[in-house]
């Protein structure tokens, strides 16, 4: 009776341990995942320009990234007719890994200003 009681408690410890590496596993991707979106957030109107439209692109260790910059809706009416010569885009940047049986995301969005006139000077 003592060693079924011992053979089940054992069994059970196993399992736990063995979850936990596989735990600590998704928790790294998840961290590189979120270390390469704000990296990849940080370029974004410093490296790369900052226009509307959409980039994809693959990073080594099977990370793939897409960044949506698209016009954010707001009353122009609220600004009294002034041009403030910025105009304000959502950036939706979305790093994806893992394969089709366990796929995995992890998504950053901001807004961010984009010059009228992007050769310098404010537009008039």
């Amino acid at each position: 009776m003592a060693f079924s009681i011992l053979s089940l408690s054992l069994g059970v410890l196993l399992r736990i341990f063995a979850g936990g590496g596989h735990i600590a596993a998704t928790a790294d991707d998840y961290s590189r995942a979120i270390l390469t979106a704000e990296s990849l957030m940080a370029k974004i109107g410093v490296e790369t320009p900052l226009q509307p439209g959409v980039s994809k692109g693959e990073l080594p260790g099977g990370y793939r990234w897409d960044v949506n910059v698209f016009p954010y809706p707001f009353d122009e009416g609220l600004l009294g007719g002034q041009n403030i010569g910025f105009k304000p885009y959502w950036v939706d940047l979305t790093v994806e890994w893992g394969d089709e049986s366990d796929p995995r995301a992890f998504n950053l969005k901001t807004l961010r200003l984009i010059p009228d006139n992007p050769q310098g000077g404010l537009a008039r």
